[in-house]
């Protein structure tokens, strides 16, 4: 015998039954990305990578990617269905990334490697926190 509790529903804006799983999804992709931003602000202190490359550094790399992600998962958790199309910017910004320490080149000097493993650890969060949570949602909802 299942809990009461196993298959709580409720109702999107058309009606439609959906899960409590599918319905926070979106907050809980929110909030990995707001901690991944706030893990970028606080990561060029932590991880003491100032001075690292020419020009734009990783340290404002980190700073500014880090404020987007905080603004980006903010807004699913304020109001998750206004927010839907923030959903494809995460995933640039993983992109971006993984990239970044080698196009920005601050892979060099003492802390680079520090940096340049932090991006990349982010830059693979972002990713499977914004496909795999969709994804499995979306294929929990077809089965049914």
């Amino acid at each position: 015998m299942e809990p009461r509790w196993a298959n709580v529903t409720a109702s999107d804006r058309n009606g439609r039954k959906v899960d409590e799983t599918t319905r926070l999804a979106p907050a809980v992709a929110g909030a990995c990305t707001f901690l991944a931003g706030v893990w970028l602000i606080l990561s060029p202190f932590v991880l003491d990578h100032e001075y690292t490359g020419r020009g734009f550094d990783g340290y404002w790399n980190d700073v500014l990617v880090g404020i987007a992600l905080i603004a980006i998962g903010s807004a699913p958790l304020v109001e998750p269905r206004a927010a839907s199309w923030w959903c494809s910017v995460p995933p640039v910004l993983g992109l971006w990334l993984l990239i970044a320490p080698f196009v920005l080149e601050y892979n060099d000097g003492m802390p680079a490697p520090r940096t340049t493993t932090s991006d990349i650890a982010v830059g693979v969060f972002l990713l499977l926190i914004w496909f795999v949570i969709p994804t499995s949602q979306a294929s929990r909802s077809r089965g049914r």
